[in-house]
């Protein structure tokens, strides 16, 4: 198939997807207003968005989107995919919409469906006119179907769950040399504690909760370190949280990576943590969070409906309210005086994993699902 996406380049989601097609032999074309940055991705034919920079940002906003729907819509009739499938129902599926072209898939991520469409009407129109073009949508939660079925009216026919999954050749249980080495570079001793924060370091994801948090821990747990990727987040937010930090004297227990770091890196951290925490106050079941299940950390995770489509509290996850960073300390603390947990929820989460969210198996199924709507498309008598 000749598959075309419009989707984020500098998104480690968006490259796993298209080198995951590319790897099968298909012929994969992807439109991004930005390139892939340090993770180039060979044989995928990128399309770098041009954009204009007004000096009035709602003029430039509305100029730029027209701007983009008609190098979308020469580049589709150049390109002539068999499907396009566009990530981030706001933004690229919107944009994917406004070109006409069929089959067309839309995938929803998250905030994009689940928060953009509170702050105004005239965005919930956006997402609600992007859905309606899709011939299917696609999301990792199974509640997400009844949602958009009740917030936007998308007919039941239109969606399915496909969880992107893990990928379990590169996060499991191992990784003990490259473990010593990274405890040794962060300036962890080997017998403290370590709790890490695997989300981006961004305001949605509570990580000032988790910094509140740390002083409570700390108090009875004085070697206890606490681990805060960047991600994807920025420097500004991280700066104000390493000040809240300061203010709360608890700098020496913290260690902020600011670098963005690959895949194979984020299973090292993630097998040298005894937990992981997670804490959005809404999303999907965030792949950060099956990474952390399938390395064998404990999960500590906000205690909203989605995640309990996966764990039980004190089953396989400690739940918490990301807002409460007492209760929040309380479930840390109840993991540093409970080791066996650490052992006796991955036995339980590897499973959950290996059936339900492994990468390999779900990527096979949104395969399908192409093929399924290009033979479909073919016997109307094409696009």
């Amino acid at each position: 198939m000749r598959i075309c996406y419009i989707a984020d380049a500098g998104s480690i989601h968006t490259q796993r997807w298209v080198k995951y097609f590319v790897d099968k032999g298909h012929e994969v074309h992807l439109i991004s207003p930005r390139p892939f940055g340090d993770n180039n991705i060979e044989d995928v034919k990128l399309h770098v968005l041009k954009k204009i920079r007004p000096q009035i940002r709602i003029v430039s906003d509305m100029i730029n989107l027209l701007l983009y729907v008609i190098q979308i819509r020469r580049l589709l009739k150049r390109v002539k995919p068999d499907i396009l499938h566009a990530h981030y129902i706001l933004g690229y599926g919107l944009l994917g919409a406004l070109s006409g072209f069929h089959p067309f898939v839309l995938s929803a991520w998250g905030s994009d469906v689940l928060a953009a469409p509170k702050k105004s009407r005239i965005i919930k129109l956006m997402v609600k006119f992007a859905l309606r073009k899709a011939d299917m949508v696609t999301a990792q939660a199974e509640f997400m179907g009844n949602y958009l079925r009740n917030e936007f009216k998308l007919p039941q026919s239109k969606f399915i769950r496909i969880p992107w999954g893990t990928d379990l050749s590169v996060f499991h249980r191992g990784y003990e040399a490259d473990v010593i080495k990274l405890k040794k570079d962060l300036e962890i001793s080997e017998n403290s504690s370590i709790i890490l924060s695997n989300r981006n370091m961004a305001p949605q994801y509570e990580i000032a909760s988790i910094i509140d948090a740390v002083p409570h821990v700390v108090h009875n747990y004085p070697d206890v370190i606490f681990v805060f990727l960047r991600g994807y987040g920025t420097e500004k937010f991280e700066d104000e949280m390493k000040s809240r930090a300061e203010k709360l004297g608890v700098m020496a227990n913290i260690r902020l990576v600011p670098k963005l770091i690959a895949p194979e890196e984020i299973a090292v951290y993630l097998n040298m943590a005894d937990a992981f925490i997670s804490i959005p106050r809404y999303g999907q079941f965030g792949i950060t969070i099956l990474e952390g299940m399938a390395c064998g950390a404990i999960p500590i995770l906000s205690n909203i409906p989605v995640h309990k489509e996966l764990v039980v509290n004190n089953e396989n996850a400690l739940l918490v309210d990301p807002e409460n960073p007492e209760e929040i300390a309380e479930k840390i603390t109840y993991c540093i005086e409970h080791p066996e947990l650490r052992d006796r929820f991955y036995r339980i989460n590897k499973g959950i994993v290996e059936e339900r969210e492994n990468w390999e198996k779900n990527a096979k199924e949104m395969e399908k699902l192409y093929e399924r709507l290009v033979s479909k498309n073919n016997k109307k008598g094409g696009r």
